[in-house]
């Protein structure tokens, strides 16, 4: 997963033209997971980098004075189940995955987990599931999860939809945002979907 998204970065920086230095501009370097990627870029495109980097769902870190970009993906699975229960071992147990439901108006009640590995190290990160309707706007939040990834950057959480109405046919997602203290806006991190309809 982390190869594809490493190639389509490279591919758009490539195809926008940034492959290279302009005469006298300052280099940039580009890393990911700590590996350089980028051993020259000009230093004007770390603005394009950094909102291609969001739109695909990761954070990135830019040092201007080291010439440092550090590209930060989570690895973000999510799972839409019936059920979610935690036995006294606290083993996580999952009770059937949707895929889907046949009629719309009818409220519906779910769950969905979500793994997360590789966070970005942060005292004050945000997360939050947002649920998309086919055409695009919100149905439903979920509440705003903190964490602090100073120790740790692996976690996971669940969180139930309860009694949400899915009034229309088509393909829904529930969306995983997150973001940071030196962040302003939520980043889509990773999404799930299922349809309602046949």
């Amino acid at each position: 997963m982390k190869k594809r998204w490493l190639t389509a970065l490279l591919g758009a920086a490539v195809l926008a033209g940034a492959g290279s230095t302009a005469l006298g501009e300052e280099a940039m370097r580009i890393f990911l997971g700590g590996e350089r990627i980028v051993s020259s870029m000009g230093a004007s495109n770390a603005d394009s980098v950094e909102d291609l980097v969001a739109k695909m769902g990761g954070f990135s870190e830019y040092d201007q004075s080291s010439g440092k970009l550090e590209i930060i993906k989570p690895n973000v699975n999510i799972l839409v189940l019936e059920g979610i229960q935690q036995t006294r071992n606290k083993t996580v147990v999952f009770s059937n995955p949707i895929k889907g439901y046949s009629d719309k108006n009818v409220p519906r009640t779910f769950n969905v987990f979500v793994e997360v590995d590789e966070a970005p190290v942060a005292k004050d990160l945000r997360m939050q599931l947002v649920l998309i309707a086919p055409d695009g706007k919100e149905v439903d939040k979920g509440k705003e999860w903190k964490y602090s990834t100073q120790n740790a950057n692996s976690f996971y959480f669940s969180e139930p939809f309860i009694s949400t109405k899915l009034e229309s046919y088509g393909t829904y997602k529930v969306q995983v945002r997150m973001k940071t203290e030196k962040y302003k806006s939520y980043v889509v991190v990773g999404e799930n979907s299922f349809t309602v309809g046949r």
